[in-house]
Formats: structure tokens, sequence, C-alpha cells
């Protein structure tokens, strides 16, 4: 090219050099990575560990009435009568042992929420082991010691059902952890 002095007008410029080539397909620069699909996850988990924490948490205020009302039964024990000391210490451990795993059942319930499968695994251990409960139980209330026991294993069957409906259906238990 020409040097032009400064100060004078170019009159005209051209471009000189070898055209860019453009990159061939096997290059990759145009190739597209896999389209990325978006999945958005069910619900049901959440709404199911919602409810289930939600009656966690009502089984943790009557668990803490049954403690405060041993210890009451046990401290009135000689106005009451016979046995009532007894009874009232016994329905207070249980009461504590109601309330420990009323709030194990909490925390699988936000665990649930939290799309986690140990959630799930820990509620139907609590609904088992609940049921197992109710014997001793009902040997403090006084009751018959199988008293409703068909009834509260048609109702823990049930609500075992309820709570694994995330680990039945395919898609949700493939979302879960």
């Amino acid at each position: 090219m020409e040097e032009t002095p400064e100060g004078a007008a170019q009159e005209g410029s051209t471009l000189s050099g070898t055209p860019s080539e453009t990159p061939t397909a096997d290059a990759g620069v145009y190739q597209q990575d896999p389209p990325v699909v978006y999945v958005k996850k069910s619900p049901v988990p959440i709404i199911i560990g919602a409810i289930y924490a939600l009656f966690q948490t009502l089984a943790v205020l009557a668990s803490l009435a049954v403690v405060l009302g041993g210890a009451l039964l046990a401290g009135f024990a000689a106005e009451v009568g016979e046995g009532a000391a007894e009874g009232g210490f016994i329905l207070t451990i249980l009461g504590l042992l109601s309330l420990v795993l009323s709030a194990i059942g909490v925390y699988a319930g936000v665990l649930m929420i939290q799309y986690k499968k140990k959630g799930i695994s820990i509620a139907l251990g609590l609904l088992v082991f609940g049921y197992f409960l109710n014997i001793p139980m009902n040997m403090a209330a006084g009751l018959p010691v199988f008293d409703g026991m068909g009834f509260g294993l048609l109702m823990n069957g049930f609500c075992g059902a309820l709570v694994a409906i995330p680990l039945l259906v395919s898609s949700i238990s493939e979302q879960m952890d």
C-alpha cells in the first residue's frame, strides 16, 4: 500500500490479504450441545411430608399433655389413691417415649418435603413401631391389651400406603434422593 502524507486525503482504500476460511462442520464450532430438558419436580412429596409433619406436630402436643398428666398424677398420688404414683410414672415414661417418636416423625416429614427417601423410611418405621406401642399404652390405661388393634392395623396400613406413595410412583421416586 502506498503511504500518504499526513493531512492528505486518501483517494480510495482497498483491503489486501487472503480471505479467512470458514470452519468446517468437523471443527465442532457450530455443533450444538444436546438439548437440556427441565423436569418439574412433583409436589406430591411436599404435600405428603407437610401433612405428615403437621399430624406429628399434633402428636407432639398430645404427648406433652400425657407427660404432664402423668407427672400430675404421680404428684397427687396421696390424694388419688393406691397405685397412682406407679401409674403416673409409667404414663410419664410412655408419654416421653411418644414425645421422642413424634419429634422424629416431624423430622421425617421435613425430610420428605426435601425430597429425601430417608424420610419415607423413617415414617414407615414409626408407623410400625407406633402400632406396637399401643400394647403398653393400653396396659397403662387399664384397657384390654389388644382392644382396637385390628382397627389400628387398618389405619396404620392406610397411613403407610399414603406415606409410601412417592416411592410407589416411579416418576416421583426418581426425583427423590
